[in-house]
C-alpha cells in the first residue's frame, strides 16, 4: 500500500477556497479503482494549513492518478491560493 500526505498551506484567508476546489477532486478520486481512501483534513493549530491523506493500492495507481484531468485541474485551480509549494511525502507500507 502507498500512503501520501500532502500539506497544503494557503495564503491568509484563502483556505475555504481550497476546500471548495477540493470537493470535485475528492469525489472523482474516490471513484478510481485503486484508491483506498482520499481525505482532506484541517489543522487545529494553523487555520491556513490543510492536509490531504491518501491511500493507494500501488505506486502505479498513484502515478496514474497524478495524470488524471481532475488532479491537474485541482492543481491549477488552487495555484493562486497557495502560500508555498505543497509538502508531499510518499510512504510504502504493508498491513501487519
Amino acid at each position: 500500500m502507498i500512503l501520501v500526505t500532502a500539506g497544503i498551506k494557503s495564503k491568509s484567508g484563502e483556505r475555504n477556497k481550497i476546500i471548495s476546489k477540493s470537493k470535485d477532486l475528492i469525489e472523482s478520486t474516490r471513484l478510481e479503482s485503486d484508491c483506498i481512501s482520499y481525505n482532506l483534513y484541517e489543522s487545529v493549530e494553523d487555520v491556513d494549513l490543510l492536509l490531504m491523506f491518501e491511500q493507494w493500492k500501488t505506486t502505479e495507481a498513484l502515478e496514474s492518478h497524478m495524470q488524471t484531468e481532475h488532479f491537474k485541474a485541482f492543481g491549477a485551480a488552487i495555484e493562486d491560493f497557495l502560500a508555498e509549494e505543497l509538502d508531499i511525502t510518499i510512504y510504502s507500507a504493508e498491513k501487519v
